[in-house]
Formats: structure tokens, sequence, C-alpha cells
């Protein structure tokens, strides 16, 4: 698999925004993620993520801010030397010593091909376009953070998304621990605090991550689907 590392231009990089705007009213709030994470350290972009049914002037305003006076594709460049030469090597080996085998036992083959693209922000998503990317939000990634745990953190999601995700309908907090377990399974990456005490813990077991992941993760929704119905949960 061929690791590609690129930048977002000015309107790429608007865009992802935009779409982080409405991916936080309408779900990641719920789920007590704060904005900061995915827009530039200003306080301007701050004030857009703010409004929640923004109208056509005030998204044409504050996309005008961006353009002409935020964005600089320096920032987006400032980590590149450090992911070529060491974080994309790392996460190669970890790719094929790790987590290859494990996808060939869940039946889900590799993409030929994975971009990682920089953008504004701190942190990373996920896109299954073709070839998928992993958005790196390099702007304000603290410069004594590697990204290499991210990278793999994003990939898991990118390889399970489908035929596993979408698939049984899993919500947000219960993929973000199934994909904490088998990142610590496969590099021993922490696990997020927020969804530490979680549903999942019983189910996506080592013997799970290493065998029959689909399985566990359809019964982990029959029971969580059967509780949610009893005890008349909205499902997010």
């Amino acid at each position: 698999m061929q690791i590609n590392l690129k930048h977002m231009g000015a309107d790429s990089c608007w865009e992802t925004i935009m779409d982080m705007h409405s991916d936080y009213h309408q779900n990641l709030k719920h789920h007590k993620y704060t904005y900061n994470q995915f827009v530039p350290n200003d306080k301007r972009m701050h004030e857009f993520m703010e409004i929640e049914n923004p109208t056509a002037q005030q998204v044409k305003h504050y996309r005008d801010i961006f353009l002409n006076e935020i964005y600089n594709e320096s920032d987006l460049k400032k980590r590149d030397n450090t992911i070529v030469n060491s974080v994309i090597p790392k996460m190669q080996m970890a790719i094929d010593g790790k987590i290859k085998p494990l996808a060939n036992k869940w039946g889900i083959k590799l993409p030929e091909q994975l971009d990682i693209v920089c953008a504004y922000g701190r942190g990373g998503s996920y896109y299954l376009d073709t070839p998928p990317y992993i958005l790196f939000r390099v702007s304000d990634y603290p410069a004594d953070w590697s990204p290499y745990g991210m990278f793999v953190h994003e990939f898991v999601h990118l390889l399970i998304e489908e035929p596993i995700i979408i698939k049984y309908n899993v919500p947000q907090d219960l993929k973000e621990r199934i994909v904490d377990l088998i990142c610590l399974d496969t590099i021993g990456r922490p696990v997020q605090e927020w969804c530490k005490e979680s549903f999942a813990n019983t189910y996506i077991t080592p013997q799970a991550i290493h065998g029959d992941l689909e399985s566990a993760v359809k019964k982990m929704m029959t029971d969580y689907n059967t509780i949610k119905q009893q005890q008349n949960i909205p499902n997010r």
C-alpha cells in the first residue's frame, strides 16, 4: 500500500470546515466533542462554529475571512519532514506487521493507496473517498506529539467503517471504543478516557480482534439495541 502526503488548498480547507461545522452540530457535540480541534485557532472561526444555523451571508462573511486572512499553505507544511521521514515509515511497518494480518482474518482488503492530507486544526479524521484519506489537522497539532498513533487510529476507522460499522449501525461512542481497543491491541496506543467505560468492552476482546470481529460487533449491537428499546433511548 502506497502512502502519500498532500496539502489542502484554501477552498478545500474551507469546505472541510463547513463539513465539520455540520457534523459538530448534528452529531459530535452530543458526544462531548468541542469544535476547537476542527478549525484554525482563530476567534473568528470559533465564532462561526458557535452559529448552529448560519445564514448564507454569514457563511460568506466567515469564508472570506478564512480565504483572505487566515489560510497560509506554510501552516500545513511545518511537520512534513517528520511525517515523511519518520511517521509514515513507522505507520507502514505497523500496517504490514499488525493491521494487515488482522484485516485478512476479518475479510477486509487494504486499499492500494492512502493519502494523508494536511489541513487546519488539531487531530485527524478519515474519509472514504477514492483513494481513501486521513485528514491531518496539523496547524495546531502540538509540536511534541507524534501523529503516528492517530494515523493508525484513523486508518483502522477506514478499514472497518463500511464492512462493519455502517453495516451494523454502530453509534459514535461505540465505534471509537472499537477502534481504540484494536489500536491498544496492535500498537499499544492508550484508549481515550471519555469512552473508557464502554458497552463495547465485553464484546471487543483480544479474541474477537484476532478472530471474528464482525460477529462480535453484530452480537454487541443486537444486545445494545435490545437494551435501548427497553429503555426507549434514541440512537445517535
